[in-house]
C-alpha cells in the first residue's frame, strides 16, 4: 500500500511538471516566459528594497536615539523614497502574477475541455470507470491549480532570494540569532506537518461532498423542468440530508484540525517578534551595538523566518492544493483509461 501511494505521488508530481512544461512551450509559452522573467527581476528588486529598508530603519532609529536632527530628516526622506520604490515594484509584481495566472488558466481550461469532448468522457462508455464531478475538476480545480501553483512557485523563489538577502544581515548582527532562526523554522515546520497532515485527505473529501450536494439540487431542478411525474418528497429530503450530513461531518473534522494547527502557528508567529529582541537587546545594553540594530534584527529575523517557515504559514493552502492536484491527476488517469477502451476519436 505504501509503495502504491509513493508511485501515485510520483505520478502526480510528474504530471504537474509536464503540465507546466507543456504550457511553457505552447502557443502562449513565449509570452508566459517573458512574464516569468519579469516576475523574477521584480522579486530581486523587492528584496533589494527590503534589505535597504532594514538599514535605513536601523540608522533612522539610531538618529532618534542620538537626538541627531539632520540625520533624522535625511533618513526620513530616504525612508519615503524606499517605500515609494517598494510600492511600485510590489504592485507591478502582483499585476504580472495575476495576468500570468489568467493566461495559464485559459490555456489549461481549453486543453482539458478539449480532452473531455474529443474523448467523449461525458458518455457512459468507460465501463465501471466513473469520474465524480468532472465539471468541478475542469473549472474550480483548474482555477485553483493554476493560481496556487504559480503562487507557490513564486513564493519558493522569493523565499530563496530572501534567505540569500537577509542571512548576511542577520549573521552580521549575531551568528547566534541566525542559528536560532534556522532551528526555530525547522522545529516549527515539523510540528506543523504532524498536526496538519490530515487536512490533505479532508480537503479532498470536502470538494467531493460539496459537489455532490450541488449535484443533488441540480437534479431536482432538472427533474422539475422536464415536467415528469413528481418525485417522492421524503426520498428527496433523505438524499439531500445525507449529502448535508457528509459535508457537515467533514467540515467539523477540518475545523478541529485547523483549531489545533492555529494553536501552534499563532504562538509560533508571536514568538518571532520577541526572540530577536531577547537576543539583541543585551548587546545594546552592553554597548556592543547601536539602538537601531534592535529594530533591524527584528525585521531581518521576521523576513528570514518567513522564508524558512513556508510550511508553517502556508500549510492550510498547501493541503487544499494537494487535494486539487490529486483530483486533476485522477481526471488524467480516467481520460487515459477511457481513451484506451474507446479508441482514438474519429479523424473526421
Amino acid at each position: 500500500m505504501k509503495q502504491e501511494n509513493t508511485i501515485s505521488v510520483r505520478q502526480t508530481l510528474r504530471r504537474l511538471l509536464n503540465a507546466i512544461g507543456y504550457f511553457l512551450v505552447s502557443d502562449v509559452g513565449a509570452r508566459a516566459r517573458w512574464m516569468l522573467i519579469s516576475l523574477f527581476l521584480l522579486m530581486i528588486a523587492i528584496n533589494v528594497m527590503n534589505v535597504a529598508n532594514s538599514f535605513v530603519g536601523r540608522y533612522f532609529m539610531s538618529a532618534i536615539e542620538g537626538r541627531d536632527r539632520p540625520e533624522f530628516v535625511y533618513y526620513a526622506w530616504l525612508f519615503i523614497a524606499v517605500f515609494a520604490a517598494s510600492t511600485l515594484f510590489a504592485v507591478l509584481f502582483r499585476y504580472t502574477e495575476e495576468h500570468l495566472g489568467l493566461v495559464w488558466r485559459e490555456w489549461l481550461t481549453r486543453r482539458i475541455t478539449d480532452i473531455y469532448i474529443t474523448r467523449q468522457l461525458y458518455l457512459p462508455r468507460c465501463g465501471q470507470d466513473v469520474l465524480s464531478n468532472p465539471d468541478q475538476r475542469m473549472t474550480e480545480d483548474v482555477r485553483q491549480l493554476t493560481t496556487t501553483t504559480l503562487s507557490f512557485v513564486l513564493m519558493m523563489i522569493n523565499a530563496t532570494l530572501t534567505v540569500i538577502s537577509f542571512s548576511g544581515v542577520l549573521w552580521q548582527i549575531s551568528p547566534k540569532l541566525f542559528g536560532v532562526s534556522v532551528l526555530y523554522a525547522i522545529v516549527g515546520s515539523l510540528f506543523t506537518i504532524w498536526l496538519g497532515r490530515p487536512l490533505i485527505r479532508l480537503n479532498y473529501e470536502r470538494s467531493d461532498f460539496e459537489a455532490n450536494l450541488r449535484l443533488e439540487l441540480i437534479r431536482i431542478r432538472e427533474h422539475a423542468e422536464q415536467e415528469v411525474e413528481p418525485m417522492n418528497d421524503k426520498q428527496l429530503l433523505d438524499r439531500i440530508a445525507t449529502r448535508i450530513n457528509e459535508l457537515v461531518v467533514n467540515m467539523r473534522r477540518i475545523i478541529a484540525v485547523n483549531r489545533n494547527l492555529s494553536f501552534f502557528s499563532t504562538g509560533y508567529n508571536y514568538m518571532i517578534q520577541l526572540i530577536p529582541v531577547l537576543l539583541v537587546a543585551p548587546l545594546f545594553i552592553d554597548g556592543k551595538v547601536e539602538f537601531g540594530v534592535i529594530g533591524q534584527s527584528a525585521m531581518a529575523f521576521a523576513a528570514l523566518l518567513g522564508a524558512f517557515s513556508l510550511i508553517v504559514t502556508q500549510f492550510q493552502a498547501i493541503s487544499s492544493y494537494a487535494s486539487v492536484v490529486a483530483r486533476l491527476s485522477e481526471f488524467t488517469d480516467h481520460a487515459e483509461r477511457c481513451g484506451e477502451k474507446i479508441g482514438p476519436p474519429d479523424s473526421d
